[in-house]
């Protein structure tokens, strides 16, 4: 099963293209999936709509009465669905506004089938671009990730900050068994970079797939507030940086603990 975790927020002018070109994609490569989308405090129709949308696609809807930001809403629907992953199911988290490209799905998930933990879709690997979007978001984008990636050397990563990305459903709720909710602690944006600094202490194997990241794609803005989420970098950064060794390694220790004592696959 792929299971797709979405967060909305006022997103009535995206969420049913992105409906119905994820049916598509899931229809063209022949997977049972599912639609866990957060709708965080939207004041527009999106509720509604996906309400009624619920009739014919496999939506699940996690309501938030009000608007608490993306970790939040990741917070909310990996607890939802950790507790009811099997052993094959791949958990997918994506924009709601229709700019991660579907298109380099299959890529993701044959990433996954051939022994990768996480497979992140990166607009600054090789082969990647941003296409139609303000220099300014251009800047903060990359100097945020060309920051991130000098000061923790994560292997094969060269954007950390994307929400288009696809996890070993299993692992990840390893490393929630590690670092329980803590995994997610920061509210807004910086949220994804924390995330996956946290995982790679894991050791897990982490890679990327090329993505044209189209800006056009979106109907309306963009949600990201820029001086909220360059200080939420930083402070990602102040926190995670000068982790101890004797931490690192009792991180790394647990989730091996953990594996250890799961029963062995047939």
């Amino acid at each position: 099963m792929i299971i797709f975790i979405i967060p909305a927020y006022n997103e009535e002018k995206n969420i049913l293209s992105l409906i119905k070109l994820t049916a598509n994609k899931m229809q063209e490569l022949d997977l049972p999936y599912r639609l866990i989308v957060v709708n965080d405090g939207s004041s527009d129709g999106t509720l509604s709509l996906l309400e009624n949308y619920q009739k014919l696609y496999p939506i699940t809807i996690l309501n938030h009465d009000t608007n608490k930001n993306v970790g939040q809403v990741f917070r909310t629907g990996f607890q939802y669905i950790l507790s009811q992953i099997k052993a094959e199911d791949i958990i997918v988290t994506k924009e709601a506004d229709n700019t991660s490209d579907l298109g380099i799905l299959d890529k993701m998930l044959y990433k996954i089938d051939t022994g990768y933990d996480v497979v992140l879709a990166s607009c600054y690997a090789n082969g990647g671009k941003v296409l139609n979007t303000s220099l300014d978001r251009i800047i903060l984008s990359y100097g945020a990730n060309l920051l991130v990636k000098t000061l923790f050397r994560i292997r094969n990563v060269h954007t950390y900050s994307s929400f288009y990305r696809v996890y070993n459903a299993e692992v990840l709720k390893a490393a929630y068994s590690v670092y329980g909710p803590n995994l997610i602690e920061e509210k807004g944006f910086a949220c994804m970079i924390e995330m996956i600094i946290k995982l790679n202490r894991l050791e897990l194997k982490i890679t990327e797939v090329p993505m044209e990241l189209v800006c056009s794609a979106r109907i309306g803005k963009s949600k990201m507030k820029r001086l909220e989420t360059i200080m939420g970098y930083l402070r990602v950064i102040g926190k995670e940086l000068f982790k101890s060794s004797k931490y690192k390694e009792s991180v790394r220790q647990k989730f091996l603990e953990y594996q250890s004592e799961q029963p062995t696959k047939k």
